[in-house]
């Protein structure tokens, strides 16, 4: 009985080559748990960027009409990219706020395991 166990053969990153040792081996790699309140903030900041996505696609339309200068909409152009400037700025600090929020919900994680000291 004992010839037709086997032992199973050691996981090990060594047989990856060199370019793909800097992604980790899926057998090594430690698996990241998210909690509930670090998934909501991950949520709103996906949400954030499927907003971005249409203005700036449409800034850089606009960009390419007024940089020909011989439409006579320019002006009308010129509005139109200023005020999807400034909503695009407010959703950007939108994101900065949300970053903030993640960063400070990894640290709360973080000292809840015991892999920071509690701030004082």
């Amino acid at each position: 009985m004992t010839d037709s166990m086997q032992t199973p053969e050691p996981i090990a990153c060594e047989p990856y080559p060199q370019e793909d040792r800097a992604r980790g081996c899926e057998g090594c790699a430690p698996v990241m748990a998210l909690t509930y309140e670090e998934e909501s903030i991950l949520s709103r900041m996906r949400q954030l960027k499927q907003e971005v996505r249409p203005i700036t696609d449409r800034l850089k339309e606009i960009e390419s009409f007024i940089g020909r200068g011989s439409d006579p909409e320019t002006s009308t152009f010129a509005s139109e990219w200023k005020n999807l400037s400034n909503e695009l700025q407010g959703l950007r600090d939108q994101w900065k706020s949300w970053e903030k929020s993640l960063d400070e919900a990894i640290d709360r994680k973080m000292i809840l395991l015991g892999h920071r000291p509690p701030k004082t």
